[in-house]
């Protein structure tokens, strides 16, 4: 689809919001990890050390702010001051580099989305700029500055191309749904001037018969286009009428009983328009009133085709409600946040972090990625309502993550803190819960947490040393993923209304053009039909009965004035 739009545009509300807070928590989050660190390691005076921390923190806070109020910085700037920023903490801590290396992750993933291609550039000048200067200040190399800011690109892009996939599923069926509501509004706006009683085309069908003269055709151009209009017709919808006598005809031959028949007796609106899905409604409506006798039908408010049609069968209020379309998807973030939740399961295996063996990290991986597919498959079909099994399976998975990485443990230290592998299923489940938290009940919710706090308890003892308070400053990576996630929640739901409402008041403006559409079609052919029997009556008027030409000049002009009056309605 050539026009389809971008997820920024589709998910305006959300995709900021989220680009902005995950460069705030994640910026900060790195800055804490980065000056614990260096105290530790005694890279830098504590005092050194906080100042430097507290200025970075503040030029972050000011930038989230500046691009709160929808202020932008060129990339080519950003790059240079993230490659810098980079280049300088990593430089100070020696080794490893990772927290220094997440600093450039949010404006990889902010790249990606906004645009595309070229945010490969933010792990290649990330990573070359800061191997340069290890190299130049004598530090180990490392490929984190490469890895993460690559993982970050690669976290925005999943989420942009899931997103970005359920909306362009979503726009098809509607450009479908579009295309037979304008069919069906078409022949609903034909019917509507051709159908009825006494019509304009009916006048004009009954007046050629009174010009025929030796040697010219009889039957009214109009009457074989009418009979291919009942006919397109009667594939797409049906009749008031004729739905009426169906019913009619099926239940007076259901028994014996005379006294249990029932008459429709003619009505000024039998050409009503109904949907196969009102008329099955319509039938089932007249079974359960218990009908006999002579009822009398009538539209109290009629709408186009596949409208909602209020009708009143023997003084009783019957609704046909409107055909149902298609549900926009909601945005949901829950199974590509899974999914990435399985990458990070690998970094498991990351040598400067948890070095857990492949052979473990691998299946866990892989039984993400799965659980991501079921996830997806169950949201499509259920919606909301997935949600707490979903979140249930999220749970279980990480606390299997947790356990499993906890116990393989490779890595007991690193940059001078105790590891803690278990808080990787807090950065997904974390967001998660907080997104899914309001669709549980109290008992789940309850739950939820308290198992999100076993796990937590259960992993911090199986570690083979006991963690200092510095340690506990790695808690702030689950805590920047998660902070905002219950907005990002709300603003998901509201874009994924606007969407709804977007998509939907296209779906009526086809409708409304496929009706216009219909009505100018039979005027136009009205028009010129009249406008033959007009050439005729002058050419053949010498011939024609003249008892006839009073009725026939009559019926033209009635058929003039219909039409001055249809096309001014």
């Amino acid at each position: 689809m050539a026009d389809l739009p971008p997820i920024t545009q589709v998910a305006a509300g959300s995709a900021s919001y989220t680009l902005r807070r995950v460069y705030l928590n994640v910026r900060l989050a790195s800055r804490v990890a980065c000056v614990v660190m260096a105290v530790v390691m005694g890279t830098l005076p504590p005092a050194v050390a906080c100042a430097a921390g507290a200025a970075c923190c503040a030029y972050d806070v000011a930038a989230f702010l500046y691009f709160r109020r929808g202020g932008r910085i060129r990339l080519g700037y950003r790059l240079a001051l993230d490659a810098a920023d980079v280049s300088a903490w990593a430089v100070t801590l020696g080794h490893p580099v990772d927290a220094p290396a997440l600093l450039a992750a949010p404006l990889a993933a902010e790249a990606v989305i906004e645009r595309g291609v070229a945010a490969v550039l933010v792990p290649l000048v990330v990573g070359g700029v800061t191997t340069l200067v290890l190299r130049l200040g004598g530090r180990p190399e490392s490929l984190a500055p490469f890895v993460w800011p690559a993982f970050g690109l690669a976290q925005g892009l999943l989420l942009s191309r899931y997103l970005q996939r359920r909306v362009r599923r979503r726009l098809r069926t509607a450009a479908a749904e579009r295309e037979a509501a304008y069919s069906q509004a078409v022949l609903a706006g034909r019917n509507s001037v051709a159908v009825g009683a006494d019509t304009i085309v009916d006048v004009l069908t009954r007046t050629w018969p009174l010009l025929a003269v030796t040697g010219r055709p009889v039957g009214s151009p109009l009457a074989a286009w009418r009979h291919r209009l009942a006919e397109e017709t009667a594939g797409h919808a049906e009749y008031l009428r004729t739905a009426l006598l169906r019913w009619e005809q099926r239940h007076n031959a259901a028994g014996p009983d005379l006294s249990r028949d029932v008459e429709f007796p003619a009505t000024p609106d039998g050409g009503l328009l109904l949907s196969p899905a009102q008329v099955a409604e319509l039938g089932t409506s007249l079974d359960a009133m218990d009908l006999s006798g002579t009822a009398e039908v009538a539209v109290v408010r009629a709408a186009p085709l596949g409208g909602e049609q209020v009708l009143r069968v023997a003084g009783r209020r019957v609704v046909l409600p409107a055909d149902g379309r298609a549900a926009v998807p909601p945005l949901d973030l829950g199974p590509p946040v899974i999914a990435i939740g399985g990458v990070g399961s690998l970094a498991h295996s990351w040598p400067d972090m948890d070095r857990v063996p492949l052979a473990a990290t691998i299946p866990l991986a892989l039984l993400a990625f799965c659980l991501a597919y079921w996830a997806h498959a169950l949201i499509v079909r259920r919606g909301a309502a997935a949600h707490a099994p979903v979140l249930a399976a999220a749970l279980a998975y990480g606390g299997l993550d947790a356990t499993v990485s906890t116990a393989l443990l490779g890595n007991v230290t690193a940059g001078g803190l105790t590891r803690l592998p278990f808080l990787h299923f807090l950065l997904w489940t974390g967001p998660l819960t907080a997104m899914y938290l309001r669709d549980l009940t109290m008992h789940r919710r309850v739950a939820a947490l308290a198992f999100l706090l076993l796990v937590l308890g259960g992993c911090a003892w199986l570690l083979p040393h006991s963690v200092s308070v510095a340690d506990l400053s790695t808690l702030v990576w689950p805590l920047a993923f998660t902070v905002g996630a219950s907005g990002l929640r709300d603003l998901l739901d509201r874009d994924t209304g606007a969407f709804a409402n977007s998509v939907a008041d296209a779906h009526d403006a086809a409708a409304a053009a496929g009706f216009l559409a219909g009505r100018a079609d039979v005027l136009r052919l009205v028009e010129d039909a009249g406008r033959e029997a007009s050439e005729r009556l002058a050419a053949d008027r010498d011939l024609l009965d003249p008892v006839f030409l009073p009725e026939i000049e009559r019926r033209l002009a009635l058929v003039n004035h219909r039409l001055i009056a249809l096309r001014s309605g």
